[in-house]
């Protein structure tokens, strides 16, 4: 068993230093130019000074300097420090806020199902606990400590309670996964046509594939296998199942299928605004939200803290084929990423803020 916990971290840890890897080689932190005149030219990192006009180029014999009649001439793709530094920065505060905004709708879509669990738990307090969760999302792999810290707030003093809760985090990660692979699809289908592509497919199958589940779920004569509902493994299993069974599950589910929708248009607005204010004009729209979800799905795999290598990969590969430049590509997942972090600080600040409240 230790040693199959170990392969499984080593190989974890081989995909996303294969992934940082790939980002970068492709992504250029400073412009790559060079002159359309020469007959052999070479794409050199230069950089630019946008007062004067003037650039230098940083070549492997030693660094050239070049007046801005000089530099007007080479044609040059975008590195990562231009483009973060030419972001509107005023419609990327704007998202920001967007963003945070729409996590009252994630707080909302767990509420639902805490209520299906019979835990009448003010919005207000949910919120807080979803954005506490946020900096354990931050620090461990896949959300794994978001989660943890999410079902260690709600369970305290509800020991019996446990495993319902666990299964309401589990489905409001499935509902909220599924939905934006849904929304991603169908717009893939609405920019790309019926042909959009096997991942629009496959993206749009999830949601499919969530119902199929439950009606599985509520309909198949489980109570045939006993081990699921008794000895040690029934202690979990049978709570969770009568939870998923309840009666006003549909309806709950549904509820939380509408919050959901509403989060998946917030990141998806929040990604296209984000590759807006970077200057970026896709030429494959599709692209850039079956990228999107791609990445969402890759983030939630438990590979380094943050997803780092493997959503920055996602990005940079999805957006490629949407026709934006390596260096908008990865500007758009750190900003987002800035997103996140951002609001796991507020989720910490919160957090000490209430456990010293009762100290004083």
């Amino acid at each position: 068993m230790l040693s199959c916990r170990s392969d499984v971290r080593v190989l974890r840890w081989v995909l996303a230093a294969i992934a940082l890897a790939f980002v970068v080689w492709v992504v250029p932190v400073h412009d790559r130019c060079w002159d359309p005149r020469a007959p052999a030219s070479t794409h050199v990192p230069t950089s630019r000074d946008d007062g004067s006009g003037r650039c230098t180029i940083h070549a492997r014999s030693g660094d050239v300097n070049l007046d801005s009649d000089q530099c007007a001439q080479l044609q040059c793709e975008p590195g990562l420090a231009s483009t973060m530094r030419h972001a509107r920065v005023g419609l990327v505060a704007a998202l920001l806020a967007f963003y945070g905004i729409g996590t009252l709708a994630w707080a909302a879509r767990w509420r639902a199902l805490l209520a299906l669990a019979r835990l009448d738990v003010p919005l207000r307090s949910v919120w807080r606990v979803s954005i506490e969760a946020q900096a354990g999302g931050v620090l461990l792999p896949g959300g794994i400590g978001g989660d943890a810290l999410r079902i260690a707030s709600m369970a305290a003093g509800r020991s019996n309670r446990t495993a319902i809760v666990i299964a309401s985090v589990l489905l409001d990660r499935a509902v909220g996964l599924a939905v934006v692979a849904g929304s991603a699809a169908a717009l893939a289908f609405a920019w790309g046509g019926l042909q959009a592509g096997p991942l629009a497919d496959l993206l749009g199958a999830l949601p499919a594939a969530l119902l199929v589940a439950m009606i599985a779920v509520r309909r198949a004569p489980l109570e045939r296998i006993r081990w699921l509902f008794d000895g040690r493994v029934g202690r979990f299993t049978k709570p969770v199942l009568e939870y998923l069974r309840d009666p006003r599950a549909p309806h709950a589910i549904a509820v939380a299928v509408g919050f959901s929708l509403l989060v998946a248009g917030v990141q998806l607005v929040a990604i296209r605004g984000l590759i807006f204010a970077l200057g970026g004009i896709p030429t494959a729209e599709k692209w850039v939200y079956v990228g999107t979800a791609m990445a969402f799905v890759v983030s939630a795999l438990p590979a380094l803290p943050g997803a780092w290598g493997t959503a920055d990969a996602a990005y940079v590969f999805f957006f490629g084929l949407a026709g934006l430049r390596p260096g908008t590509s990865l500007a758009v997942c750190l900003m987002y990423r800035l997103f996140w972090y951002l609001s796991g600080v507020a989720g910490a600040i919160l957090h000490v803020l209430r456990r010293e409240k009762p100290a004083k």
